[in-house]
């Protein structure tokens, strides 16, 4: 069985002015988020808010 695992293109941003920090990192998880979405408390290293700039998809084994 194979689980798809979201690989997301992110970059911080102010929430009040919508500037954007100049690096971006990338988020890996399970669960899908939108395109273009802004979340915040993404987890551990991923302080203040977060823009979603893109995505990849990527199927993984699954361990159950």
């Amino acid at each position: 069985m194979m689980d798809k695992e979201y690989i997301y293109t992110v970059v911080k941003e102010d929430f009040r002015t919508g500037e954007r920090a100049k690096r971006t990192r990338k988020y890996y998880t399970f669960k899908p988020l939108a395109v273009g979405g802004l979340y915040t408390h993404l987890g551990k290293g991923y302080p203040g808010c977060q823009r979603v700039l893109s995505v990849e998809e990527r199927l993984v084994p699954a361990y159950n």
